[in-house]
């Protein structure tokens, strides 16, 4: 099905990265910051959320936001941080596994994320306990709040494949958001959307052979 493809791009959160919306949720609750955890949306970032993963404000400003939103001027920066982190629960290992496997293919591998800077504090980290850094794994990285610009705006992945040299109809896109996909799809990429908790490793092992 994938048979042509030389690249491969993947978001982070609910593709490779695990998440836990209820556990994130509840830990801004934990922190008495309801307003932040009624926010919290896993594919399309609303208010504050979104500000920050498009990179219009640091995550300092963010936090102010957020204090201000809940009424919670007692809550540092670190708290809040850690409260971002429970959105996810870990990478399971087999698919680091397949990203190396493709790679040892010649397939090139990207990530293309909406995502904010206290949340890939976290996940750099997980890459790393797995023994491969997210450098090891990646052609390049491109993250909407460096890019300010959000996922499914057609700007970011024009920006993407403009910058990397890939082909629309060589590169495979990953994502588990609808919008997404089919913003991808109407730019000529080839698209796969995995159901939560999908172990999609059977479509990789297609591609590169």
């Amino acid at each position: 099905m994938f048979r042509q493809i030389e690249n491969v791009v993947y978001d982070l959160g609910g593709v490779l990265v695990d998440l836990d919306i209820d556990r994130c949720r509840a830990a801004f609750r934990s922190l008495g910051m309801e307003a932040a955890a009624r926010l919290v949306d896993p594919c399309y970032p609303a208010e504050v959320f979104g500000q920050l993963e498009e990179g219009r404000i640091a995550f300092a400003g963010a936090c102010e936001r957020l204090r201000a939103l809940s009424g919670t001027p007692e809550v540092d920066d670190e708290r809040i941080a850690w409260a971002f982190g429970e959105f996810l629960t870990g990478i399971p290992q087999a698919k680091i596994d397949q990203i190396v496997r493709l790679r040892e293919r010649g397939v090139r591998t990207y990530v293309l994320s909406n995502n904010n800077p206290a949340s890939m504090r976290f996940i750099r980290a997980m890459f790393a306990r797995s023994g491969r850094t997210m450098d090891d794994c990646f052609d390049k990285i491109y993250l909407s709040y460096e890019l300010g610009m959000l996922k499914p705006s057609p700007e970011i992945f024009r920006t993407m494949l403009a910058d990397s040299g890939m082909q629309p109809d060589r590169t495979l896109f990953i994502d588990d958001g609808e919008k997404n996909v089919a913003a991808a799809r109407k730019l000529g990429l080839a698209v796969y959307r995995p159901a939560a908790g999908e172990d999609f490793g059977a479509l990789l092992d297609q591609i590169g052979r």
